[in-house]
């Protein structure tokens, strides 16, 4: 997906999982909830590589940042919000081995809706990089949204102006 060899062999193994394949089930900003975990993990293992952090687990905490399936359907969106991170955090930790540094990256990647900051830098890029992922695909979906809706009007016009004529 990102032609990145150490990427893909890094994430390989938890996007094998059923339980992370689930989440291709949910929508998220317009597309699945896993495609959104894998753009924010990848994008993460870049910015963290690229200042010698610890981009390993970074880019697996990432992953899992949004590790919830149907904990939270029946929840309203700001209880949403605040509760999925504490969701992912015990389904990553039910599932797979994470560590305390990966945890507290999962648990405070809302900041500030979570209120309590991250403790590590990579905590702090997760969730700007969620954060920027999330408004480029809301505003990618409402773009898509618009063209194709767009798209259907014109086509109903030229068939109506045809169908006159």
């Amino acid at each position: 997906m990102y032609f990145d060899k150490e990427f893909d062999n890094l994430i390989n193994e938890y996007l094998m999982h059923p339980k992370v394949q689930e989440m291709s089930k949910y929508k998220h900003h317009g597309i699945t909830r896993l495609e959104h975990s894998i753009r924010v993990a990848y994008y993460t293992f870049k910015v963290c590589k690229k200042l010698r952090l610890n981009y390993k687990e970074a880019t697996i905490a990432a992953l899992l940042h949004d590790f919830f399936l149907d904990e939270v359907e029946k929840e309203n969106g700001i209880d949403r919000l605040i509760h999925h991170p504490k969701y992912a955090a015990e389904n990553a930790e039910f599932y797979f081995k994470i560590n305390e540094f990966q945890k507290d990256i999962i648990l405070r990647h809302m900041f500030p809706v979570t209120f309590i900051p991250p403790k590590y830098l990579e905590g702090w890029i997760v969730d700007t990089v969620d954060n920027i992922a999330s408004i480029y695909e809301r505003c990618y979906s409402s773009a898509n949204s618009l063209a194709r809706t767009t798209n259907v009007i014109t086509m109903a016009i030229i068939s109506f102006i045809k169908f006159k004529n």
